[in-house]
């Protein structure tokens, strides 16, 4: 190890050291005369444990050079401790390597990796000695252990087996003998001296009804180990048979197989006999215990069932498996429970009778419980007492519910004067304390005392007519105070009949039901009026309007119904908060109350939405048609005043939409869709004005509904396809195309963007049909860059405001690049300057995303939407689109030319590319290009073309095109210029 470790380490001499309370102890050593070695193992002992493990030079340290080897020539100079990584229970042992020279870090970090390998193999072995040296001495002391516990064993064993009357027997498998204790031929009564030496004669000793299934046993349990726990009878000579337990169970070799059999014979005959006393006192009390007829079971001492008899499982609706050993109130309330523990430990404790009655929930009964002890624990009856109980508590409530009950109780005498009308005989606390009459102004008058109101009394004949019926009424009346001041009661009466003909009295009673009342009203006003603008609700607006069209049915008269919406309300909720825009819907509200007349309504249909019906304006269209405008802009003046809200004065205008109704209208959802749909029309005229409803607003809205529905067939059936327009650059090179989606309608023939994209924007569909055409690009870009002619070529995709914001876009984006497998700066999305309207930073964030992807990034019709120059540095583009409404005039219009050139002029200085689009004629290019413009697209190079026209334009460019200045166009055919 020492010559391995001075090679490893380019070292002429290496020691192995042991530390040790004395002299370090030398293990090993290489390279070292035999004269030099103690001095070099102190030494190395020195360094390690004061020093540090690593020393360069021993001659720098003047408490080495009294060893001789460091004073000697050559000197030792370099020293490298190793530390074998040993367990703490042995002594620290180091490798040291020895030089006269000094090594540098450099070669003794390359060889300390090996180094270390060998310490730690090292260490592995000196591990090993010493845990077989340790084993050795441990398992001497085991054996010496084991020999002196065998012999204390088997003197213990003789002795138990004495005191439990167990003898003990073993079977060895290999020979067929047997051995047994002492204790077990004493069970047998063997002779002195007799012992059973085989299984035969084992089995002889048992009664011959038992003999068959022992051998039995034995044969399994030595072929399959299976063991074996009988209770049997032996023959014992001089005596009747003995009931013995024999045991058996196999002893099995580490490598499982079977080596002999093990048992005992255990001497049960005594247990066996008590067993059958008992069962037979078990049988005589059993029958006894039956014949009674009320439910019984006796408890031990800690109250656990240890009899039921018949009546009491049918009570407690349980078996007598089920409860044997269980406490009485195992499956009861806790409460029941522990009141059942307090009552049957003092039964117990002072030795005296019990009785209780309780309410037992999980059988729904009370019972009475009687508990009777004796030596062994209590003997307990149970009664039903249910019926009784629930007669009592009848009795009790019938005695204080008319007494105490919180409702009027009158019993009122049939007719016993001749006059018809019945005598007040009885009146309770509650009665004289809700009329204030006491009971001697009452009795001996009639009920018409308390009810001198009309409708009361009216209401008290109608109850008197179903009474002679039914013998029983219920109704709500206002009853009269002694004061003066009245309440609502709800009243029940019902006949008390001596026979079936002839009725004895009457028995009144009422609830107070005032507050019941005012809560319905105010139930009822929550149901149909606005909490916050106490206006009528949607609910109760659309009731007066029914009752509204079915009176100009029948009248003639016109009405008309206004939809009113409050412009930008959500500003004022997001900056000054809600509770400032409560304030505002409460003063509009007042606003319009005050600018109708009483027999209008207005009703606050929603937020910030209110409605105004008015009806009988006149029987004549025009006239009917003319007060409805008159009031409209009324309400439109009186909105467009200032509101005071808290310490702000703010200027709220509204969008009012107009419809007429003259009781043709049938429909009332009909009748609020006009209107609203005619608002819908003010706000797209600028909001701050009203519109009436026109025929054609409808007509509009569902042929948008239609074509929305003809999108959703038109992108099941796969009926959109992509046309290409190239994009060319000052030499006429194609650079690239714009990818335009077109709708093959199977009826109406291809189909412009322009009448369905903002369909489409409106129902969520720019979304599929956006994806859609970005995939077809991106698989056009794919198959483009196999060819050379087309592999340089780029495909610039619209992107919908509603499609970039989507929160998936960029991923999708992605995935397109990423199954197609093009080179991302092909891609060129162009996105509409509306995304700079709102939500600046989430734009440039996705934006900044793409731009990480490789994607080229457009900014369409520039100049045109939201674009400011803030914003536009903060964006990472890489072209401006010029709209082509400033090229059309570019040439004509001084200030699209003036445009034209401030946006190529921004471009440049923000080293963005130029293209102008809706080129047509060349000077519009030579103009741009003078200006610097970069590409250029328009009808003058080509149409948007179908990809097959495309690909063979491509392919031979020369056969179809015209050399005009350097550029190279299409022919473009009249027809083409209007697609």
């Amino acid at each position: 190890m020492t010559q391995l470790a001075a090679l490893l380490g380019h070292a002429p001499a290496a020691l192995l050291v042991r530390a040790s309370s004395g002299a370090p102890e030398v293990l090993g050593t290489c390279g070292m005369p035999a004269e030099a070695v103690a001095s070099a193992a102190a030494l190395c002992v020195q360094i390690a444990t004061e020093i540090g493990n690593d020393l360069r030079d021993t001659g720098a340290h003047p408490s080495l050079l009294n060893y001789p080897t460091v004073a000697a020539q050559p000197a030792v100079r370099f020293c490298q401790m190793l530390p074998l990584p040993l367990k703490p229970n042995q002594p620290t042992t180091w490798l040291a390597l020895l030089d006269s020279r000094l090594h540098d870090h450099t070669d003794l970090d390359t060889a300390m990796p090996g180094l270390r390998a060998l310490a730690a193999h090292a260490a592995s072995l000196f591990d090993s000695v010493h845990q077989h040296e340790e084993l050795a001495q441990r398992n001497q002391q085991r054996e010496d252990r084991l020999e002196q516990a065998l012999h204390e064993s088997e003197r213990r064993l003789n002795l138990t087996e004495h005191t439990a009357g167990v003898g003990s027997w073993s079977v060895d498998c290999a020979t067929g003998q047997v051995r047994h204790s002492d204790e077990y031929a004493r069970i047998l009564a063997l002779k002195p001296g007799e012992t059973i030496t085989d299984p035969a004669s084992m089995v002889q000793h048992y009664t011959p009804e038992w003999r068959t299934r022992l051998q039995q046993w034995l044969k399994r349990c030595a072929e399959t180990g299976e063991a074996f726990d009988e209770e049997t009878q032996v023959l014992v000579p001089g005596t009747s048979p003995k009931w013995v337990r024999t045991v058996g169970k196999a002893l099995r070799h580490t490598e499982g197989h079977i080596l002999c059999i093990q048992g005992a014979l255990h001497d049960i005959s005594a247990q066996k006999h008590a067993q059958q006393a008992t069962l037979r006192l078990a049988m005589r009390l059993t029958t006894t215990l039956a014949s009674i007829t009320e439910a019984f079971v006796t408890l031990d001492r800690q109250c656990c069932f240890t009899y039921l008899n018949q009546e009491s499982e049918r009570l407690l609706q349980k078996t007598t498996g089920d409860l044997l050993g269980l406490e009485l109130w195992h499956d009861f309330a806790d409460g029941l429970a522990q009141r059942l523990r307090e009552q049957l430990g003092q039964a117990l404790k002072t030795n005296r009778r019990v009785e209780l009655e309780d309410f037992f929930p999980s059988l729904g009964k009370w019972l009475e419980v009687r508990a009777y002890p004796f030596a062994e624990g209590l003997a307990v009856y149970f009664r039903d007492v249910t019926e009784r109980r629930r007669s009592q508590e009848q009795l009790m409530l019938l005695e204080t519910s008319v007494a105490r009950l919180n409702d009027i109780v009158v019993i009122a005498e049939a007719d016993t004067n001749g006059d018809g009308e019945p005598r007040i005989v009885f009146v309770n606390d509650a009665f004289e304390k809700q009329t204030g009459y006491s009971r001697a102004e009452v009795l001996g008058q009639t009920p018409r005392l308390l009810l001198e109101l009309n409708p009361a009394i009216a209401t008290l004949r109608e109850m008197t007519k179903g009474l002679e019926q039914t013998r029983q009424a219920r109704t709500e009346l206002m009853v009269n105070r002694k004061d003066g001041a009245s309440f609502w009661i709800e009243l029940e009466v019902v006949s008390v009949q001596a026979t079936a003909e002839a009725v004895t009295h009457w028995v009144a009673v009422g609830r107070d039901i005032t507050q019941r009342k005012s809560a319905e009203d105010m139930i009822r006003h929550l149901a149909f009026y606005d909490p916050l603008t106490d206006l009528p609700n949607r609910q109760l607006l659309l009731e007066r309007l029914h009752k509204a069209l079915a009176q100009s049915a029948r009248s003639g008269q016109h009405g008309a119904l206004m939809f009113i919406d409050l412009d930008n309300f959500k500003i004022l909720n997001d900056t000054l908060g809600h509770h400032m825009g409560d304030q505002l819907l409460q003063q509009v509200a007042r606003r319009l109350t005050r600018s109708v007349r009483n027999t209008d309504t207005v009703a606050r249909f929603g937020g910030d939405e209110f409605v105004i019906m008015v009806d009988d304006l006149s029987t004549d269209p025009e006239a009917a048609h003319h007060k409805a405008r008159v009031l409209a802009e009324k309400v439109l003046h009186m909105l467009r005043e200032p509101f005071q809200v808290g310490s702000h004065q703010h200027f709220a205008t509204p969008s009012i939409g107009v419809t007429a109704f003259n009781g043709d209208e049938s429909d009332v959802s009909e009748l609020l869709k006009q209107a609203d749909l005619a608002m819908y029309h003010a706000k797209g005229l600028g909001r701050n004005t009203l519109c009436f409803f026109d025929p054609a607003m409808q007509a509009t809205v569902s042929a948008n509904a239609a074509v929305g529905v003809a999108l959703r067939v038109g992108l099941r059936e796969k009926q959109f396809v992509v046309h290409y327009q190239p994009q060319v650059d000052r030499q006429g090179v194609v650079m690239g195309v714009e990818a335009l989606v077109r709708w093959h309608h199977p009826d109406k023939g291809l189909i412009r963007p322009a009448d369905f994209i903002p369909v489409a924007e409106d129902t969520g569909l720019i979304l599929p049909l956006g994806q859609w055409v970005l995939e077809t690009a991106c698989e056009q870009l794919a198959a483009w860059a196999d060819s050379p002619q087309t592999a340089g070529l780029s495909i610039a995709v619209n992107v919908s405001a509603y499609q970039f914001r989507h929160p998936n876009f960029v991923d999708m984006v992605m995935a397109s690049i990423v199954r197609t497998g093009i080179r991302p700066h092909k891609l060129k999305l162009e996105l509409t300057e509306s995304l700079l309207a709102d939500r600046m930073e989430i734009t440039i964030q996705k934006m900044g995303m793409l731009k990480d992807l490789g994607v080229t990034l457009s900014l369409d019709d520039f100049g045109v939407g939201y674009s400011s120059l803030s914003c536009l540095k903060r964006l990472p583009l890489d072209q401006l689109k010029i709209d082509k409404g400033f090229v059309a005039d570019v040439l004509t219009d001084p200030n699209d030319a003036a445009i034209s050139r401030a946006i190529i002029a921004l471009a440049q200085s923000l080293s963005l590319q130029v293209v102008a689009e809706g080129v047509e004629t060349q000077e519009q290019r030579d103009f741009l290009a003078l200006q610097g413009c970069d590409q250029f697209q328009g009808h003058l190079f080509a149409p948007a073309l179908p990809i097959e026209t495309l690909d063979a334009f491509l392919r031979n460019p020369s056969a179809d095109m015209v050399d005009l200045t350097g550029t190279l166009r299409a022919p473009v055919p009249d027809t083409a210029r209007s697609t």
